[in-house]
């Protein structure tokens, strides 16, 4: 399926909240298009002081680095010599005049170039410790990275198919036991519960006279099939040039670090409902967008090292 990429901010849906109550729990339930949760009275009133009160001038540990998973192909590296790739996990939003960080706390999970000598340590103190362990009390949403088939770097001029690999921004690693194989999360406090279910993801190359195209949160793909014979909703792109002229050609700005390759918008709708366990489900907001940006390399003819070329 394709679309026009509509005219949107770079942010991510700002943070939507409602209240809910059952016979014993009292929650205000919150979504964006990053992470949801809620904060109930069963869960207790917690510290009474505000982490300004309560930490005083300790630093916080913002942005935290690992190595890439391993079901992640690392972008191009054009400098090897001067520095590498890795996982940047952000904490943003945070509200140090409450006592937990405020509902609009929002955890963004990014590759990035990070130069050799940058300190990729974990800092310890309390404020950076509270918050970092707070993270599964409020669940992100899980983060689509983009796979190519049947080529794992496309190719000019042959379908190129995409399925998405979901991680787990906070552990980051791979989604496991979730339903339409990992665009899917749930939170339950008490009785109450929070879903919130990927509906579309759109790819937007942002280059001159490429099409973004809209997919399916668990986009099928046939392993082995000619493109001819692909699910018809399968989801795709003819790539017509490759990725060597992608700042020429690009429709927003490629960061200096990107090397030969597109910089994609990845942008993807999720639609969150809550209400009692067992019971009736409400609807919160008009769908959450979470928007992201992706490596993504073209090759004008196929390295040694990639799979046969598929030909239809």
């Amino acid at each position: 399926m394709t679309d026009p990429d509509p005219e949107q901010d770079d942010l991510s849906t700002r943070t939507q909240v409602d209240d809910f109550k059952t016979d014993t729990t009292s929650c205000s339930v919150y979504a964006n298009g990053t992470g949801m949760g809620m904060y109930c009275n069963t869960f207790g009133g917690g510290d009474t002081k505000t982490l300004r009160e309560k930490y005083g001038d300790q630093k916080f540990q913002q942005c935290r680095y690992s190595e890439l998973p391993p079901t992640v192909k690392e972008p191009y590296n054009a400098n090897p010599d001067k520095g590498r790739f890795m996982l940047m996990t952000c904490l943003d939003n945070i509200d140090f005049d409450t006592y937990n960080g405020g509902p609009n706390r929002t955890l963004s999970l990014s590759i990035v170039f990070v130069p050799f000598g940058t300190d990729t340590s974990d800092h310890h103190n309390g404020i950076t410790d509270f918050l970092w362990n707070q993270i599964d009390r409020n669940k992100p949403m899980p983060v689509p990275f983009l796979v190519a088939r049947p080529n794992s770097t496309p190719l000019v001029g042959i379908p190129t198919f995409f399925t998405f690999q979901w991680m787990d921004p906070a552990t980051q690693t791979p989604m496991e036991e979730t339903r339409n194989g990992g665009a899917y999360r749930e939170v339950t406090a008490g009785d109450v519960v929070m879903r919130a279910r990927a509906t579309k993801v759109v790819i937007n190359p942002q280059q001159q006279g490429i099409k973004a195209t809209t997919c399916l949160a668990d986009a099928p793909y046939r392993e082995g099939e000619l493109p001819r014979n692909q699910p018809a909703d399968a989801c795709s792109i003819i790539f017509p040039r490759s990725s060597a002229s992608a700042r020429k050609y690009a429709t927003k700005p490629i960061p200096a670090n990107i090397k030969d390759a597109f910089y994609a918008d990845v942008t993807v709708t999720w639609e969150v409902t809550y209400g009692e366990v067992g019971g009736e489900s409400h609807t919160l907001g008009n769908g959450f967008s979470m928007r992201m940006r992706q490596v993504l390399p073209v090759q004008e003819v196929q390295a040694p090292n990639q799979p046969p070329t598929v030909i239809y």
